[in-house]
């Protein structure tokens, strides 16, 4: 597979909703043991090790916090004689103290210590950090300003980061938070549940507290220039936990903020979710992000051609392969019919950057990811010329066919010629 274009013109097309020379193809990575002509030992080697391989791949920055000069931490350990020694932890604030208590499994991946935020804690959680308006007083303090020095170093590490990526030719990201996230890792899911139903204004309070410092770590993004893509994570704010009404009631409006703020720099934002984004569609619609993130047709339950006709015009998708199960247990032809469907589903008229739903884990078989690679270079070159047709128990038609353009209605005759129009040779469309 031959690259004409540099892979960050590459991703900017497809975001934009224009054919590159070839439909870009990026893993996330977590814990993955890659073969020993990709290993890596930082962002920036996995970088050179991608793109040497041909294909793509993205840097990323987050803005810096801290704590408040004033708090401290304090963190022990008890054995009580419950299947698992109990950690807690104590943040003294100006406003008063946090308290977190977890039980710490065989699995607990932090020591003895307690992050503030973090997955495990969501199942682990005797006491979650937050549970009244008082506590969101204390909060902001855990999520300070970063001080001068912070600033100075944050900005010598974007200059490094802009000269490695404009050297390379790369998309660079911005994190920028997700306050349903947030939310989640600070009350519990459930205790969050209940309280959008008793308490609303409490939950809203919350949210507000959240974004106001997510609005500040974009404001020092989009000041370095060099951000191409803000992301915001939503993992958690899927509907698998809010439903359209609560969604619409509690996320839209804020993630429009954040939207907002982002495209009047000029730049483009990305929209963490892989499960549950069927029921959002509509709400989707409504909103302006540019590109959604992690789209899983197996685990997220994704509807492929659903979401090309609905939501495709203008939200770029970034994922179609799932990686659990399709990457990690399917065979090899399950593994090429994933992929053909995706490319073929999503890619026409641009608006895919291909990828393993959500990342690439520690057990994901290098074969298997060979295989997607191998089938995303036969058949990821524009113009796509694979197509699918569910009749006759569905049949893929691939090499005689010239373009191929998607349709949710019979066209009239004005448009059959329209496609005719200006052709020196007839193409099979």
């Amino acid at each position: 597979m031959n690259s004409i274009l540099s892979s960050l013109e590459r991703m900017l097309l497809a975001i934009n909703h224009q054919e590159a020379d070839r439909v870009p193809l990026v893993f996330n990575v977590f814990t993955w043991n890659p073969p020993p002509h990709l290993k890596y030992s930082s962002a920036l080697e996995r970088v050179d090790k991608f793109l040497h391989f041909g294909i793509d791949d993205t840097i990323s920055l987050s803005a810096p916090f801290r704590y408040h000069p004033d708090v401290t931490t304090r963190t022990w350990r008890e054995i009580t004689g419950e299947r698992y020694p109990i950690l807690f932890k104590e943040y003294e604030t100006p406003k008063g103290t946090l308290r977190q208590i977890a039980w710490q499994t065989e699995d607990w991946p932090h020591g003895d210590d307690i992050p503030i935020v973090g997955d495990h804690n969501i199942s682990r959680s005797q006491k979650f950090p937050v549970e009244s308006p008082e506590d969101l007083e204390k909060l902001p303090y855990l999520f300070f300003q970063p001080n001068r020095e912070q600033l100075n170093d944050f900005k010598e590490h974007v200059q490094n980061i802009k000269k490695f990526a404009s050297d390379r030719q790369i998309l660079i990201e911005g994190h920028a938070g997700g306050f349903g996230d947030y939310a989640a890792w600070l009350m519990g899911i459930q205790n969050l549940i209940i309280a959008m139903c008793d308490r609303p204004g409490f939950v809203h309070q919350l949210l507000d507290t959240i974004l106001e410092w997510e609005m500040r770590d974009i404001d020092i993004l989009l000041d370095t220039s060099v951000v191409d893509v803000i992301i915001h994570r939503g993992w958690y704010e899927c509907a698998d936990f809010w439903s359209p009404h609560l969604y619409r009631q509690f996320i839209a409006p804020r993630l429009k903020k954040k939207i907002q703020l982002v495209h009047q720099a000029g730049k483009k934002f990305g929209y963490i979710m892989s499960t549950g984004i069927m029921p959002l569609l509509d709400i989707f619609s409504e909103l302006d992000f540019d590109i959604l993130i992690h789209v899983d047709p197996v685990q997220g339950g994704a509807h492929l051609p659903r979401l090309k006709k609905e939501i495709g015009e203008r939200v770029c998708f970034w994922g179609g392969v799932n990686s659990a199960i399709t990457l990690g247990r399917g065979s090899k032809d399950e593994i090429r019919d994933a992929v053909t469907f995706a490319i073929s589903t999503l890619a026409p008229r641009g608006g895919l950057i291909l990828s393993a739903a959500d990342c690439l884990f520690s057990d994901t078989p290098w074969e298997n990811v060979r295989t997607m690679i191998e089938r995303w270079r036969e058949i990821g070159t524009y113009p796509i010329r694979i197509a699918y047709t569910q009749h006759l128990g569905g049949i893929w038609y691939h090499g005689a066919i010239d373009e191929v353009a998607v349709y949710d209605r019979a066209l009239s005759e004005i448009e059959v010629q329209k496609n005719y129009a200006d052709r020196k040779e007839r193409k099979c469309i």
